[in-house]
């Protein structure tokens, strides 16, 4: 059973990490046999810190509810810890198996996913941290400490301090490792099954609105569809061609409504952000349209997704076609996903006519929250020529 945090009779909050108190000071115990008198107080006080700091990460790091704020904070928090040169985080993507970077310095950055050589992947199969002096992930390293980032059972990544030259990790170090993956597991965890809730939430509600338009607005506009065609029946001259040009006005609104009824039922199901996802998106828009959908998009951009990200970016992606698709009379839509510098940049770009001097809508309101929400930005150029939606969404900075 996972455990659950709680008090201890000095009031610190007692858990996998903090309970890791005694091992530490054992590990201490170890250090000081190997210095003289004179270093044991510098020890003892190191000691001291590290055990705050680690309590400190207890507390905080699980009140953030978003996995890349887990992320960012558990390096800033794990660096007074351990103090190495680098600290590298690595998620595991439980569909594709493979290991997505989340932190650690450029030249890996550069590489969102990797495949850590076999000594260092040993620590997801133990409780102890894996030592290791060769084949590190940061190639400037000499010396690297890595323990796996578990929760309820389960490898949600690793987490692994190197260092440069000749300084070597003491032993309090090498435990305090455990600890800190301990915190960040549990907050990458929390940050996960939050995510998942507003998911799922948001399914229900956009089920629940398409249900009352169904209901409400569709039937509504059938029934005055129906009192059209009965009035033009009895009705000659000008006037019923009128009536028949609002008839087929209200057809045209009609088959909006049941546009919008389909996308919002689709959107409860969808989850991927993938090149086969894209471009299913892009043939029904041009079943639809006959407007031609091209796709480019990169790999290793696609392979950086956080995955808390994907679905507001196929929301995104959807919005941006179905406006282009519905206003811009563009003959053609070209849909990027690429790297760019430190970020990725999505953008869908049409040759059509521009949204003009006219507020902005709903569409494009949801657009820029759900880019908010990501921690992306949304930016949207239009001239007489046509438009481009632009999302770009950073990758963690060199930590």
């Amino acid at each position: 059973m996972h455990p659950v945090p709680s008090q201890d009779e000095t009031g610190e909050m007692s858990w996998p990490l903090v309970e890791r108190r005694s091992a530490t000071r054992l590990a201490l115990d170890a250090d000081r046999r190997q210095v003289g008198d004179s270093e044991r107080f510098t020890d003892l006080t190191r000691a001291n810190e590290l055990l705050l700091s680690l309590q400190k990460m207890a507390v905080t790091l699980s009140s953030s509810l978003d996995v890349d704020e887990v992320v960012r904070r558990g390096v800033e928090q794990a660096r007074s810890v351990v103090r190495a040169d680098a600290v590298i985080v690595l998620l595991l993507d439980p569909d594709t198996s493979s290991w997505i970077v989340m932190a650690g310095p450029s030249e890996i950055l550069r590489d969102p996913s990797l495949v850590p050589n076999p000594d260092i992947l040993r620590c997801t199969e133990s409780a102890r941290p894996v030592v290791l002096e060769d084949h590190l992930l940061w190639s400037a390293a000499s010396h690297g400490v890595y323990q796996a980032l578990k929760a309820r059972g389960t490898v949600m990544g690793l987490i692994g301090a190197e260092w440069t030259g000749d300084r070597r990790p003491t032993t309090a170090e090498r435990e305090a490792i455990v600890g800190v993956a301990d915190a960040i597991a549990l907050a990458l965890d929390n940050a996960r099954i939050f995510a998942s809730l507003a998911d799922r939430a948001a399914t229900d509600e956009r089920t629940r609105v398409a249900r009352e338009l169904h209901d409400r607005m569709s039937s509504s506009l059938a029934a005055i569809g129906f009192d059209l065609d009965r009035i033009a029946r009895h009705t000659d001259g000008d006037t019923r061609e009128s009536i028949l040009e609002v008839r087929r006005s209200l057809g045209d609104t009609i088959d909006e409504v049941r546009s919008l009824l389909d996308e919002l039922r689709d959107s409860g199901r969808t989850a991927a952000f993938d090149r086969e996802s894209i471009s299913a998106l892009a043939l029904a828009v041009h079943e639809r349209s006959g407007i031609s959908v091209t796709c480019e998009v990169s790999e290793a951009a696609m392979s950086a997704i956080p995955e808390h990200m994907a679905e507001e970016l196929m929301l995104v992606t959807r919005e941006a076609l179905f406006n282009a698709e519905r206003h811009s009379s563009a003959r053609n839509i070209r849909i990027r996903f690429e790297t760019a510098g430190n970020d990725l940049l999505l953008s869908i770009a049409d040759d059509g006519i521009g949204v003009g001097s006219a507020p902005p809508g709903h569409g494009i309101s949801g657009m820029r929250e759900r880019t908010e929400w990501i921690g992306a930005t949304l930016d949207i150029q239009s001239s007489p020529h046509g438009t481009t939606v632009s999302v770009r969404i950073p990758r963690n900075p060199e930590t």
